[in-house]
C-alpha cells in the first residue's frame, strides 16, 4: 500500500468515526429534546415543580441541547472543539443535577450563606451560558454580561455620580448571577422563557414541520397573480406571514428572500428594490400579531402585563406598517409599468384552493391561538394548546385521509416528532441567550445605574417629551448596531422606558415605542443587518438597498411617535371609535407621504407638489387638530387635481 493510499485510508477512518460522533450528538440531542419537553408539557399541566426547579431544567436543557447541536455541526477536523463542547455538556448536566439535589438547602439553608460548592457551580455555570451564547448568538452579548459582572464588583472605583456605586462583595454577586438567589440565569427572564416564550418557540417549529412555509408563500403567490407588484407582494405577504414561524428577521429575509428578490429582479424591480422590500416586509413580521419577535415576549416581563393586551395594540400598526409597504410596491410597479396579470413570471404551482385543502389545519391552529389569547388565556397555555391541536390535526390527516398503512403511520409520527424537536431547539436557543441578558439586566438594576441613566436622560430632555423621545429612538438604534434586536430592546427599555413613563407616556405606549426602534435597527444604517442579508441575494449595493429599506420602512419610524402623542391609536385611554379615526388618520398621512415620495398619486406629480403633499402628510401626524384638519385638506385637494388631470388625459388619448 502506497503512502497515498494510507493517507486516503486514515481520512476515512477519521471522517467516519467524525460521522459517528455527529450521530451520537443527534441521538443525544433528540433525547435531551423529548426530556425537555416532557419535563415542559408536566410542569404546563400541573405545576408540580418549584419554579427555580423548574428554571434550573429550563436553562440546564436549553444548554446541552445547544453545545450537541455545535456538536452536530463542527467539521470532522475540530477536534479540539469538539472535545470541548462534549466537556461543557456533560459539565452542564452535573451542575444541573447539583441544582436539582441541592434547592432545598439552597433556598432555605444557603440562601445568604453559599458555601464553595455553591460559588463554583454559579462561576461553572455562568461559564457555560456565556460560551454557549457566544457561539451561537455572537459575544456582544457576553461581553457585556461580563461588563456588567466587572461593573458590579468594581463600580467603587468608577468616576461621575452615574456609574460609581458601593461594589457588590463576590459571593453577593454570583447569587445575582444564579444561585443561591435564583436570579440571572435562573430569575424572571428565565421564567418567562420556559413558561411563555419557548411554548410560542414550539409552535413556530410545528408549523414549519407541517408545511406552513409552502402554504404562506402559496399565498403570497395567488395574491401576487392579481396585482401589478407581483412578486413584490408575494414577498410582502409570505414574509410577513412568516413571523409567525420564525423569529428572527435575518433568517426570514435568508429564507423567504432566496425565492422572492430573484423573482422582483426578473420582473423589472431593480435588485436595491427587491432586497430592501424583503428587508422591510421580514423586519415587519416581527411586528405582526398574533406571534410577535421576542421582544414582545421581553415587554411582558418587564411591564407584567398580559401578552394579549400587546397583541391587541400591536394589530392597527402593524397593519398601517403592511398598508404602507403595499402601497408602496404597488405605485413602484405602476411608475415601472409593470402588471403580474400579464406576465408569466409567478405561473406555475398549486392553486390557493389546493394548498388550502392539504393544509387547512394550519389555520384553524393559528386562529384557535387567537381565541385563546384573546379570551385571557396564559400565553404559554394557549401556545401549547395550539401545538397540540396542530400535531395532532395534522397526524390524523397524514393516516386517515390518505391510504391507512404502517407507512403512513411512521411519516406522521415523524412529523409530530419532527416539529416538538425543531420547535425544542429553536426554543432551546433563545433560553440562553434571554438568560444570560438577565445577568446583564440584574447587575445594572441592584447596582442602580438604570434608574440613574433614566434620571440622566429625564435631565437632558430638560421636561421635553419629544426630545426625550428622541434620545430614547436614537439610543434604541445605536444598540441596534451590534446586539440582536431583543437584547436592544431590553437594554434600551431598562432605563429609556422608565423615564418615558415619568413624563406622563402610558406603561404599554413607552414599550412599545423601545419594541418598533428597536427592530427597526434592523434595517438602519450603517449596519442594516436585514438589508445586507436583501442586498447580497439581490447582489445590490448595500447603501442603495438600506436607503431603499428606511423608506419602506418609514411609518415604523414615524409611528411611535404616536404611540406618546396619540396613543389612541394602541387603543389605549380611548374608545374603539377614537382608534378607528386615529389609524385612517395615520393611514392617509402614510399614503399622502408615500405619494410624495414615489412622484405619483393619480399620475407623475411636481417637484413643488411633491414637497407640498410631504409636508401635508407630516402635518396630518401632527398632535394638533388646527394643523391636522389643515394638512387634511391639503392631502385632498392635492388628490383631487392628480385624478381630474389623470382623466383628463386619458380623454385625450
Amino acid at each position: 500500500m502506497t503512502q497515498t493510499d494510507q493517507t486516503h485510508r486514515r481520512l476515512e477512518e477519521v471522517a467516519g468515526a467524525a460521522d459517528t460522533r455527529s450521530r451520537t450528538a443527534t441521538g443525544l440531542l433528540l433525547v435531551a429534546a423529548l426530556v425537555m419537553l416532557g419535563i415542559h408539557f408536566m410542569q404546563m399541566a400541573t405545576f408540580t415543580l418549584p419554579s427555580g426547579q423548574f428554571r434550573n431544567f429550563h436553562l440546564g436543557f436549553a444548554i446541552i441541547i445547544g453545545f450537541l447541536a455545535l456538536i452536530e455541526q463542527s467539521g470532522a477536523e475540530q477536534k479540539l472543539r469538539r472535545a470541548m463542547f462534549w466537556g461543557l455538556t456533560a459539565l452542564t448536566v452535573v451542575l444541573m443535577a447539583y441544582i436539582h439535589v441541592e434547592y432545598e438547602a439552597l433556598t432555605q439553608v444557603r440562601s445568604f450563606l453559599p458555601n464553595a460548592q455553591d460559588m463554583a457551580v454559579a462561576v461553572l455555570l455562568l461559564a457555560a451560558a456565556l460560551i454557549l451564547s457566544g457561539f451561537q448568538w455572537g459575544w456582544t452579548i457576553p461581553a457585556l454580561a461580563l461588563i456588567g459582572i466587572a461593573y458590579g464588583l468594581w463600580g467603587y472605583l468608577m468616576p461621575g455620580e452615574i456609574f460609581f456605586h458601593g461594589g457588590i462583595a463576590l459571593k453577593r454577586l454570583l447569587g445575582y448571577t444564579s444561585i443561591p438567589y435564583f436570579q440571572g440565569l435562573l430569575g424572571g427572564l428565565t421564567s418567562l422563557s420556559a413558561g411563555t416564550i419557548f411554548m410560542f418557540m414550539l409552535f413556530g417549529g410545528a408549523l414549519k414541520a407541517t408545511g406552513a412555509v409552502d402554504f404562506i408563500v402559496q399565498l403570497g403567490f395567488t395574491v401576487g397573480r392579481k396585482s401589478r407588484a407581483g412578486p413584490a407582494l408575494v414577498a410582502v405577504i409570505s414574509s410577513g406571514l412568516m413571523g409567525t414561524v420564525s423569529g428572527s428577521t435575518v433568517a426570514n429575509v435568508a429564507s423567504t428572500g432566496a425565492l422572492t428578490i430573484p423573482l422582483m429582479k426578473r420582473y423589472g424591480f431593480k435588485g436595491e428594490f427587491a432586497g430592501a422590500v424583503e428587508a422591510v416586509a421580514s423586519t415587519g413580521g416581527q411586528l405582526m400579531p398574533p406571534v410577535m419577535g421576542l421582544a414582545a415576549f421581553l415587554i411582558v416581563g418587564m411591564t407584567g402585563l398580559p401578552y394579549n393586551s400587546i397583541m391587541i395594540a400591536a394589530i392597527a400598526p402593524a397593519l398601517i406598517f403592511y398598508a404602507y409597504l403595499m402601497f408602496s410596491v404597488q405605485l413602484r410597479a405602476i411608475s415601472l409599468d409593470l402588471d403580474a396579470r400579464e406576465s408569466d413570471v409567478l405561473e406555475g404551482g398549486p392553486t390557493l384552493a389546493e394548498a388550502a385543502k392539504r393544509q387547512w389545519h394550519l389555520a384553524v391552529s393559528v386562529f384557535v391561538l387567537v381565541w385563546l389569547l384573546v379570551g385571557g388565556m396564559p400565553a404559554g397555555t394557549a401556545a401549547l394548546i395550539s401545538v397540540l391541536l396542530l400535531l395532532g390535526l395534522d397526524f390524523l390527516m397524514t393516516v386517515f385521509l390518505g391510504r391507512v398503512s404502517l407507512g403512513a403511520f411512521r411519516e406522521a409520527l415523524g412529523r409530530v416528532v419532527n416539529g416538538l424537536v425543531e420547535g425544542a431547539r429553536a426554543g432551546a436557543a433563545v433560553a440562553t441567550v434571554i438568560a444570560v441578558i438577565g445577568v446583564l439586566i440584574e447587575l445594572l438594576t441592584v447596582t442602580g445605574f438604570a434608574q440613574k441613566l433614566s434620571f440622566a436622560m429625564l435631565d437632558l430632555s430638560d421636561g421635553s417629551l419629544f426630545t426625550l423621545s428622541i434620545i430614547v429612538a436614537v439610543s434604541c438604534l445605536v444598540f441596534g448596531l451590534g446586539l440582536p434586536t431583543s437584547a436592544s430592546y431590553f437594554i434600551v427599555a431598562l432605563f429609556g422606558a422608565p423615564a418615558l413613563v415619568e413624563t406622563g407616556v402610558p406603561l404599554l405606549a413607552a414599550h412599545m415605542f423601545v419594541f418598533y426602534f428597536a427592530n427597526l435597527s434592523a434595517v438602519t444604517p450603517p449596519v442594516a443587518v436585514a438589508a445586507l442579508v436583501g442586498a447580497n441575494i439581490a447582489k445590490a449595493k448595500f447603501w442603495g438597498t438600506a436607503f431603499n429599506a428606511v423608506r419602506l420602512a418609514l411609518p415604523g419610524f414615524l409611528m411611535p411617535f404616536l404611540f406618546l402623542f396619540e396613543p389612541e391609536i394602541l387603543g389605549i385611554g380611548s374608545g374603539f371609535g377614537a382608534q378607528i379615526m386615529a389609524v385612517a388618520q395615520a393611514l392617509i398621512a402614510t399614503g399622502a407621504l408615500n405619494c410624495a415620495l414615489e412622484g405619483r398619486i393619480f399620475q407623475r406629480i411636481s417637484v413643488v407638489e411633491r414637497i407640498v403633499l410631504a409636508v401635508a402628510a407630516i402635518g396630518l401626524l401632527y398632535w394638533n387638530v388646527q394643523i391636522e384638519l389643515v394638512s387634511l385638506a391639503v392631502v385632498i385637494l392635492l388628490a383631487a387635481w392628480s385624478w381630474w388631470r389623470s382623466r383628463a388625459a386619458r380623454a385625450a388619448a
